[in-house]
């Protein structure tokens, strides 16, 4: 046995120990949580599992999470359209745990490359509202971005600061904040990909107040009555239990720990104590996902309220607007412009879609964007890395040339310029290539939506003299 299983022998009775020791033996299953802005649960159920084999069982925390065996859930057209996300199941409590009773939350994910979480916040936000999702490392943030743009998130603004400054940059500004904090990763039963390797005590208390301090300024951060979830996917009481009893020290009236007993048929409360020191009897209340119980790796997270203003010391936070970046702000009568090209040439409707959402157009050297009306009335200052969604192109002849990620997002809703590929030609479109001696009633340059014989959106062509041009992005290319 590992030293990293021996520690915690003592922190179960014996016979969870044993459920403890035979679980991490197992494969860890698949899990892959559903995109609801591109297909309701109860399509993806009527039809996946029949397509590809899959045999599915529900998350039972989260409505739109399945644990899946059968063929490889990664090569899926599916997934390269952003129609689900493979996450392990206990990465799909923390976001599950927030309540969104109202639309326009302003949410901030602190730490949130590589993106999973960030998807799960949109999609529990209606895409409504604003998610900043931040991230310390600047490695990181192009696959973020990459899996915003494929998940077609529009009401979110990607950063890339310490996380340490958001509470004295925004004090008492967000309703909710994430903060699944660095950590050792040590859960206990990890993915093949993943593997688990020594920590140190030394590295552990070099973590603990890192966390600490993240978790101060998550708190600082959030306005009063609002949220802060905290999570780990570790299982070091340090990293877990130990950074609540201090943020419990520190903030003795403004801060709670809640209860999230409905989501969870089985209880899975957290440590009392670590055998050497007593927490404060409210952390008892935060989560720890043994692998055990739900047939999961290990994963921590708790609710955090706050009740009341604490102190803090506001600093100015970085300033470039967005009109010094190149910006402009596209008229109304242009904006009405744009809205009408989409709905003449593909029957979609995208003023409705800016209404719903809350969203301002911009121009930037000849692509029009929709952004945030949230971001713009909070952080129209703050250098971000990027914003909203590309809609389009300006181009003479056609208007506007929609973009991969707004078509992908409402494929559904583009109900002109379609164009239905048999099953040979998919293939060769996928593959990124051109398609060859197609018979098509569209004119010459008109961009054009492609699909299968299942209405599954495959990009978008460009019609030429003798071949539709794959405008398929190369991140998507087979």
């Amino acid at each position: 046995m590992n030293d990293s299983l021996e520690r915690y022998r003592d922190l179960l009775d014996t016979a969870e120990f044993e459920q403890l020791l035979q679980a991490v033996q197992r494969p860890l299953p698949s899990a892959i949580r559903i995109n609801t802005l591109k297909i309701a649960v109860d399509d993806a159920r009527r039809t996946w599992p029949a397509w590809y084999g899959w045999q599915v069982r529900p998350v039972v925390f989260c409505d739109t999470g399945w644990q899946v065996a059968g063929e490889s859930i990664a090569r899926t057209l599916e997934h390269k359209m952003g129609f689900y996300y493979i996450q392990d199941a206990a990465s799909m409590l923390p976001v599950e745990m927030f309540g969104f009773e109202q639309n326009g939350s302003l949410v901030l994910d602190m730490a949130a490359a590589p993106g999973g979480k960030t998807t799960h916040l949109v999609c529990r936000m209606g895409d409504r509202g604003l998610a900043v999702a931040n991230d310390a490392n600047h490695r990181r943030i192009p696959p973020l971005r990459a899996k915003l743009q494929d998940w077609g998130a529009i009401n979110t603004a990607i950063t890339t600061y310490p996380g340490e400054q958001f509470g004295s940059w925004f004090p008492e500004t967000f309703d909710k904040v994430l903060l699944d904090a660095p950590c050792s990763g040590e859960s206990l039963r990890t993915a093949e990909r993943r593997r688990t390797r020594p920590v140190s005590a030394r590295e552990r208390q070099a973590l603990n107040r890192r966390q600490l301090k993240l978790l101060v300024s998550a708190f600082r951060a959030l306005r009063p009555g609002g949220e802060v979830i905290y999570a780990t996917c570790s299982l070091a009481p340090e990293e877990d239990e130990a950074v609540l009893d201090a943020l419990l020290n520190l903030y003795p009236r403004q801060a709670t720990i809640e209860t999230v007993d409905h989501l969870l048929p089985r209880p899975a409360p957290a440590l009392v104590s670590d055998g050497e020191r007593a927490f404060n009897p409210q952390v008892r209340r935060a989560v720890r996902l043994w692998p055990h119980l739900y047939d999961t790796s290990g994963f921590f997270a708790a609710l955090i309220r706050k009740h009341d203003s604490v102190d803090a010391q506001p600093v100015p936070p970085p300033a470039r607007s967005l009109e010094s970046a190149g910006f402009t702000r596209v008229s109304r009568r242009e904006t009405a412009s744009v809205c009408d090209h989409l709905l003449q040439d593909y029957g979609f409707d995208f003023e409705t879609v800016i209404e719903r959402q809350a969203l301002t157009l911009w121009e930037h050297k000849g692509s029009i964007y929709a952004i945030p009306e949230l971001f713009l009335a909070h952080f129209a200052d703050l250098p971000c890395v990027a914003t909203g969604m590309q809609v389009g192109e300006l181009d003479e002849a056609a208007g506007v040339v929609p973009s991969h990620e707004l078509v992908a997002r409402f494929s559904a809703q583009f109900t002109r310029r379609r164009l239905t590929l048999v099953d040979d030609q998919v293939g060769v479109w996928l593959g990124g290539r051109d398609l060859r001696g197609v018979q098509t009633t569209y004119a010459l340059g008109e961009i054009i939506l492609l699909e299968d014989e299942k209405d599954r959106f495959l990009g978008l062509g460009k019609v030429l003299g003798n071949r539709i041009r794959n405008l398929l992005p190369r991140r998507l290319v087979y």
